[in-house]
């Protein structure tokens, strides 16, 4: 595989997690789930794996931001990729902001695989692990 299909495909996969983030702080569960595609899933350790957009929709808006947040993710390295489908790991730190400031509340890994349809990338499975 040729690298500009290689840096097409990681700038791919970087949009998609930074719109992810971007989206969730945002409380913009629409968007979120636009993300997936129709048949993709979310799995939150501890919390739940939404299958679908509807179930992926409805289950991000139940834990919908209440004051100011911000999901950092960082240090996403792409690990597999063909022209159609990427799977990538990142890291995550989840800051909310109270009345002493912001804090991290956790942190946690990100495992994704996303795949193009119609020269458009999004999420095929998301899995969200958390660190103790």
């Amino acid at each position: 595989m040729s690298t500009s299909t290689e840096a097409s495909v990681a700038a791919n996969v970087q949009a998609a997690v930074a719109a992810y983030a971007q989206a969730l702080d945002a409380g913009r569960v629409d968007d979120l789930a636009e993300l997936f595609w129709p048949d993709g899933v979310a799995e939150i350790a501890g919390i739940g794996t939404f299958e679908g957009q509807e179930a992926i929709r409805k289950g991000y808006a139940a834990f919908a931001p209440t004051q100011p947040q911000l999901h950092l993710a960082a240090n996403t390295v792409v690990t597999s990729w063909t022209e159609d489908e990427a799977t990538a790991v990142s890291n995550l730190a989840f800051l909310q902001r109270g009345d002493a400031g912001w804090a991290v509340q956790l942190v946690g890994r990100y495992d994704d695989t996303l795949s193009r349809r119609d020269g458009s990338w999004r999420f095929q499975r998301r899995v969200t692990t958390f660190l103790a």
